[in-house]
This record gives structure tokens, sequence and C-alpha cells, in this order.
């Protein structure tokens, strides 16, 4: 079963709805310090003091910390990005240095995105900035997708970069995409309804024909200035102003950028995809339902210490993920039951577990930890 990085990490799930924005446990941006900081770009009237607030309300995926990552994560904290999720399963080697700016010789082996964590939190110390080092894949992409407002793409893996993709498209989150060969670049924001990167590229390549940075070469000017364009277009959709979806190709070699029309999605809804999602409950929801006539079944799948520090409901039922497929009889099979963990890694593994078995389930999204954030004791 799959698991998302250090699940002992205190991690803060930012569920936010326009109109309805909860407290901001980023930043109190409304300081004489803050003020100062961001001094410059409040001055902008695209921006001022609510869009500043905007910003400081906005979560972020980036996934990739690379040559692409490493410039859009410096911009987004130094703008003001208050909760920042940052995801990338490499270590710091020696070739990244003349190119990925957060890192340097005394990193190398080193988690990329924990040097990144330490390295951002000196630029705004009050952001929330969480960390996974693990590859995204099929199984934790829905997870990591849905606790954001939107994912900027910075991966150079074109399996992931399909998976996002399609998670975004499938749940109408919003998504900027980079990439990068040798000195052409592609940059694009897609916004649900009105193309995503199916789009442009209905189909993954074939993989021999696959080239990357090791192999075509790559400027590390040029590398910042995709990463750079990348983060320009995140402000913006966190200031609301960009309404549709738009694609750029970026020549280095010229110092060009064109634009081009991004058509309807090619797959709307992706059949294949939606059919293995996982159900999944916000805290909000879940709260909803347990003061329902009908409250769903709670099972904790948490170890016992776990257990004994904190629990949502006192007459829930306790089958911890060791034992899980062990205990199936105890669990009921109408579809009315809610699994929860600390983080939502391994309810939404026993979910997909029991989906397997054909037994109904949700699980709560952003795990017991969303649960406090959201909700309390």
């Amino acid at each position: 079963m799959a698991q998302i990085g250090n699940e002992q990490r205190p991690v803060i799930l930012k569920n936010k709805k326009k109109g309805n924005r909860k407290l901001n446990l980023s930043a109190k941006f409304y300081n004489k310090k803050d003020k100062e900081l961001y001094s410059r770009q409040i001055t902008l009237p695209e921006v001022g003091e609510e869009g500043q607030e905007e910003l400081n309300d906005t979560g972020i995926l980036v996934v990739g910390m690379g040559g692409l990552g490493c410039p859009v994560a410096q911009y987004l904290i130094s703008s003001g990005i208050g909760y920042l999720t940052l995801m990338d399963s490499d270590t710091v080697e020696l070739s990244n240095l003349s190119r990925q700016p957060l890192y340097s010789e005394k990193d190398i082996g080193k988690f990329k995105v924990d040097v990144a964590k330490e390295k951002l939190s000196q630029i705004n110390p009050n952001a929330v900035i969480n960390v996974f080092s693990n590859e995204l894949n099929n199984e934790n992409a829905l997870e990591m997708v849905s606790s954001v407002d939107f994912v900027i793409d910075c991966t150079d893996n074109i399996d992931s970069r399909y998976v996002l993709s399609d998670i975004c498209q499938s749940i109408d989150k919003p998504l900027i995409h980079g990439g990068i060969r040798a000195f052409e670049g592609h940059v694009g924001v897609f916004l649900p309804g009105s193309g995503y990167y199916r789009s442009m590229y209905p189909n993954p390549p074939n993989p021999e024909s696959i080239e990357d940075c090791s192999t075509t070469g790559v400027l590390s000017s040029f590398v910042g200035w995709v990463g750079m364009h990348q983060s320009l277009l995140a402000i913006q959709l966190a200031l609301g102003k960009i309404e549709e979806s738009i694609f750029y190709f970026l020549d280095g070699r010229k110092g060009t950028i064109r634009q081009v029309e991004v058509s309807e999605a090619v797959v709307e809804k992706p059949p294949e995809l939606s059919k293995s999602l996982p159900d999944h409950m916000s805290s909000s929801e879940l709260k909803k339902r347990l003061n329902s006539k009908n409250p769903p079944v709670m099972i904790d799948v948490r170890g016992l210490l776990e257990r004994e520090e904190v629990k949502i409901e006192a007459t829930d039922i306790h089958i911890p993920m060791d034992v899980f497929t062990s205990r199936i009889n105890e669990i009921p099979r109408d579809g009315n039951i809610v699994l929860y963990c600390h983080l939502g890694i391994r309810s939404n593994a026993a979910r997909a577990w029991l989906e397997s078995q054909e037994i109904p389930a949700s699980h709560l999204q952003g795990g017991i930890e969303s649960w406090l954030f959201e909700v309390g004791m």
C-alpha cells in the first residue's frame, strides 16, 4: 500500500472556498513588517492589500523540485503565498547545482524537498510549507491534489505529468504546466472546462523517444526563465486574473514567447480514471453526516498509540492497518462507513482495498490533522 512521505510530519491541509475564507494560520499579514515587506507589489493596482491577502491565503502544490520547481517555489514564497506543498522523491546531486539554486554542495545526498523547505522558510518563516519525499503516482495523486487550491507541474517525469493532468481534470482543479527540452520550453495554465494538458498532447510519447536534460542538455538561465514564467502565471491565477486556459511556447535561442489556443479538452472526464478514484470526504462534510439522522460508522485504521492521543468518535471501530485485511468481517457492507487515519494516507489505501473486495467506503481527506484544523474537538 502506498505511503506519502513521513506521516509523522505535521501537515495542515487547506480547503479554501472563495468567499468563505477560513482563519489563515500561515501569516499575520497586516502588521507593519509585512506591509513593508510586500509594499512594492501591494502598490500595484492589480494586487493591493486585498490581493496580497488572497496570496497569503492560497495553497499550492508544486510537483518536482528540480530546475523548474526551485525558481517557482522561491518566487511563490517571496510573493507571500501562505501555503506551499512540495513533492519530489529525488536527492540533491552535484549535477543539479548549476541550475537549481536552492541547493549547494553541502546538501548533496539530502532530499530536495527537505533542503528546499529549510531555505524557503528563511525567506518567509510565516508560510506553512509541507514536504513529501515520494514520487507522484496514481495511488497518491488524488490526496495530494485535493488538499490545495491548484497545482504546478514542474516534473520531468512523463508518467507523473499525465497522472497530474488527469487527476486535476477529473476533480476540476486548475493546473499550471511547465516543460523544457534544450532551448524549447512550454508553459500552460489549464482551467476546468476550457482544455487540459491532453488537449495539447492527447497521449504520452513513446518511452524510447523521451529525452531529458541529461541527453539534450539545458542552460540554467533558460530553465529559470521558464520557471519564472510559471510562477508569474501562478500569482495571476491566485489573484483571479486568469479566466481561461492558455498555453505558451518559449524559444530560448530567440528569446521569444508565442501564445497558442487551447482547444476543449480531448477527454472531459477520463472514464477509466474516474472509476478508480477513491471516494473521499472533507472534514466539514463529515461533521454534517455525523450530526445527521443516519451518521456513518467511523473506522480508525491508526495504531493504538496514535489513537490514545486523539480520536474523532468515542464509539468508532478500531481496526489498525496492519490487521485490517484479516478483520474484514467486522466492517459493515452498507457503504455508510468512513475510514480515517493521521493524514488520510492509510485510510485511502484501506478504502481502495475495500473497493477491490466490493465493499463501498469513504475516507476522511487529510485525516485527523484536517479534522482538528477545520472542526476541532
